[in-house]
């Protein structure tokens, strides 16, 4: 990866929506060019996907909570699977310390969240849940630093 891939990254980061002709006026190189470069880049698995940044407010999701967990183990893989398949479920950590995971959740509401809790709670192999609502996003920054 060179100093221009390096500016791709950055620029897309920022604004992924930022035309192939731009990208290449800002960086001094033909459309073709950084078309080339940003394939290159997703056959690599540098850039996994391009995507919107959505305001979950605006859609009505008001409540985001921490859930962490603590399980047993040997029931590892089945609790993976069917914490992947809910829906509001926007991540879930593996994370050290007294917890086993560490999920974040987005819900409408606090009759939502409580309808999660009791789903999660209930999954076989599931110990313990402690939850920490979200008051206030301080900073929320899913940009890489590259070099």
């Amino acid at each position: 990866m060179d100093e221009i891939d390096k500016k791709i990254l950055k620029i897309y980061q920022e604004n992924a929506d930022i035309t192939y002709a731009e990208l290449g006026r800002r960086l001094g190189i033909s459309p073709s060019t950084v078309y080339m470069r940003v394939r290159r880049l997703r056959e690599k698995g540098i850039i996994k996907k391009i995507v919107a940044i959505v305001d979950p407010e605006v859609l009505g999701y008001k409540l985001r909570a921490l859930v962490f967990l603590s399980i047993d183990v040997r029931k590892y893989d089945s609790i993976v699977k069917e914490l992947k398949a809910l829906k509001d479920v926007r991540a879930i950590f593996d994370i050290t310390g007294e917890w086993t995971f560490m999920l974040e959740v987005l819900v409408k509401d606090h009759k939502d969240l409580a309808r999660l809790l009791d789903v999660i709670g209930n999954i076989d192999g599931v110990i313990q849940t402690a939850t920490s609502v979200v008051l206030n996003a301080i900073k929320e920054d899913r940009r890489v630093l590259i070099d």
